[in-house]
């Protein structure tokens, strides 16, 4: 055989092996993830295309393959939580090889070629595995390489002793400062596994501005502050499994933001994750060395012109809040406890995962924007008692409150530019107080408008707000209804 012969039937065999990987990869894989790799039914799958699972060590993709993967897993910022059966028992090693080899150098992936033999020996030292693998088995074998993440200029400090809840790290001395040039979040870094604390300090990199939200699971307790004021905590003594995840907006100006991060682990396991979505992003991004599953959203919002109903632990007010989100994207969150509506907000409503999937527990923000928080502390007398709440025909809110022989009724209404609100008050008795807002002293502006903060304005009709200690108050007649108009600047 000449050369040119020899030379012929190489690329021949080459060739045919490379258009193999790609029909069987369509035989065998493209329904769930996608012809073009992206993950099929528009991304419901989990994606190759440009996915570290698939590059790197090719000993990963062959154990996943070989044995599939059961349970949730974090790929490119979103977490699949699906059923990835063994193919083992199905296909044989060179047709395994040839599918990760088309894999790995396709829709942009530039990792080297996966061979029978290394497919065959990695099968063979499996041999006694019968069940799928789940993200951490695997992760623990063969880790993704760890980008560097939108912190800079980061260190971490370590602290030891018997706390069970955050310390005063200013009257601390840290046990260990290091610098982390990759700025990851990581707690590998600490010497000790039990009683111990760590703060990481650095800058967060905004690549635009807008509102950006954070994500922060814990075990046991941690705080993150950005622009030296709080934005996510997670208190006490927890596993680190979603239910105790919580989550924090804040709205950011293109450049970098003083970052801090404060953990305690108080006993028993430990971790930490934190995440972070850029605005109009789909897709989470982690400063930690760990992630945490995410559970799709599932809004809640106003239906046929009916206002939506929450009824669960919402941040910001007291265990038995009622949350109502109007038509219009205008909403409140009144307190049974503190006989008041304490938050209002613009935008989505609330966001019902957290909750109704696998009855998580803690404290649901609002899913909104721009909330105001009214007030923090009882609106009436001690005598006061909470009777409940009465919807009109299109589903719109009034609260019963019994002073003494009185009847104080709080009806909640929206329309296309804000929030009606009108205050009465049935049977005999004098004048009464009501705390329009125990935060935040009204500043008049024109006519009966008053400015209640930097967000909101308020339109009185039938009485006039006073301000005193940075309260508040409006004087309430028997038999003389009074109206306020909520809008937002």
């Amino acid at each position: 055989m000449t050369y040119r012969s020899l030379f012929s039937l190489c690329a021949l065999t080459a060739s045919a092996f490379a258009q193999d990987g790609g029909q069987l990869f369509t035989q065998y894989c493209s329904a769930c993830h996608g012809a073009d790799g992206k993950g099929a039914t528009g991304g419901a799958f989990p994606p190759l295309a440009g996915s570290a699972w698939v590059a790197g060590d090719a000993d990963r993709a062959i154990k996943i393959a070989l044995y599939g993967l059961h349970g949730p897993v974090n790929v490119a910022g979103k977490t699949y939580n699906l059923e990835m059966p063994p193919q083992g028992a199905v296909i044989p090693d060179d047709q395994i090889a040839a599918i990760l080899t088309f894999v790995r150098s396709s829709w942009g992936n530039q990792a080297s070629a996966v061979s029978a033999d290394l497919v065959k020996s990695i099968r063979a030292a499996t041999s006694d595995r019968s069940m799928p693998w789940t993200a951490e088995e695997i992760l623990k074998l063969h880790p993704l390489p760890l980008e560097k993440t939108a912190l800079s200029s980061l260190i971490s400090q370590v602290y030891q002793g018997p706390w069970s809840e955050m310390p005063d790290f200013a009257q601390l001395k840290p046990i260990s400062v290091e610098e982390e040039h990759d700025g990851i979040i990581s707690l590998s870094d600490s010497p000790f596994k039990e009683s111990f604390a760590m703060v990481w300090e650095g800058k967060f990199e905004a690549p635009s501005t807008g509102e950006y939200i954070f994500v922060l699971d814990a075990d046991d307790a941690a705080r993150v502050i950005i622009d030296n004021e709080p934005t996510i905590e997670i208190d006490g003594f927890g596993p680190m499994n979603g239910t105790r995840a919580h989550r924090g907006k804040v709205t950011l100006t293109a450049g970098t933001h003083p970052f801090r991060v404060e953990y305690l682990q108080i006993k028993g396991n430990q971790g930490i994750a934190l995440g972070w979505k850029a605005p109009a992003s789909n897709s989470w991004k982690w400063l930690t060395d760990k992630t945490a599953p995410q559970r799709e959203p599932i809004p809640i919002a106003a239906v046929n012109g009916r206002p939506a109903i929450y009824r669960n632990f919402i941040a910001g007010t007291t265990p038995r809040a009622i949350g109502f989100g109007f038509p219009g994207g205008f909403n409140i969150c009144y307190s049974a406890d503190n006989l008041a509506t304490e938050l209002v907000w613009t935008g989505k409503f609330m966001d019902g995962a957290h909750h109704w999937t696998e009855r998580g527990s803690g404290n649901e923000p609002p899913a909104g924007e721009n909330v105001v928080n009214l007030s923090k502390n009882r609106a009436l007398p001690v005598a006061a008692k909470f009777r409940g709440y009465k919807l009109d025909p299109t589903g719109n809110p009034t609260f019963s409150v019994q002073v003494g022989s009185q009847t104080l009724l709080d009806s909640w209404q929206a329309d296309t530019s804000g929030l009606i609100r009108k205050l009465s008050i049935s049977g005999s008795g004098k004048a009464m107080k009501i705390i329009i807002s125990d935060q935040l002293a009204a500043k008049s502006t024109t006519g009966q408008e008053y400015a209640l903060g930097d967000k909101l304005l308020v339109t009185v009709d039938g009485a006039v707000l006073e301000t005193a200690k940075g309260k508040t108050t409006l004087k309430l007649d028997p038999a003389k209804p009074v109206t306020l108009t909520y809008h937002w600047k």
